[in-house]
């Protein structure tokens, strides 16, 4: 009589344990990789790829006041300069968005605790002329993968 309730037992405890578990949800976002050209100018502190939504006008990010932190969502990991690639991986809710690789002329740690300088953010980047923005639409629970970039500043 015991001998059933052992295995039943021991059958319940490894279908339990083998269950996938249920807190680990998938995430939504966009992944790539960028390619730059293996020499980079003195002026580039690190490089990122940046997330704004889609209102963002990108024939206005060199004019004075143009409010480009209003559209701005998020950034990758930060890029040394020197780096021939990198790969990324940004989570985002499901939405339309604009990404763009940019180079900073100060240190990313620097121009994020500074909120003057995060305000007039376009001072301090530069927007390779090879690379344009990508608009992106992130579906629910699903990464966006995009093609390789090549940057040269």
């Amino acid at each position: 009589m015991r001998f059933p309730f052992i295995i039943i037992s021991l059958t319940l405890i490894i279908m339990t344990a083998c269950e996938s578990p249920d807190s680990l949800e998938a995430v939504a976002g966009v992944e790539g990789t960028v390619n730059f050209d293996p020499v980079w100018p003195d002026s580039i502190a690190a490089a990122a790829v940046l997330v704004f939504d889609v209102d963002l006008e990108l024939d206005s990010l060199d004019e004075a006041g143009y409010p480009v932190i209003d559209h701005f969502i998020t950034y990758s990991d930060p890029i040394n300069p020197g780096v021939t690639s990198a790969n990324y991986f940004i989570q985002l809710e499901p939405g339309g968005y604009l990404i763009l690789v940019i180079g900073l002329l100060v240190e990313p740690a620097q121009l994020l605790a500074n909120e003057e300088m995060l305000n007039e953010i376009q001072n301090y980047i530069v927007v390779p002329e090879n690379t344009l923005p990508r608009g992106i639409l992130i579906r629910e629970k699903l990464i966006n993968e995009q093609t390789d970039w090549y940057v040269q500043f």
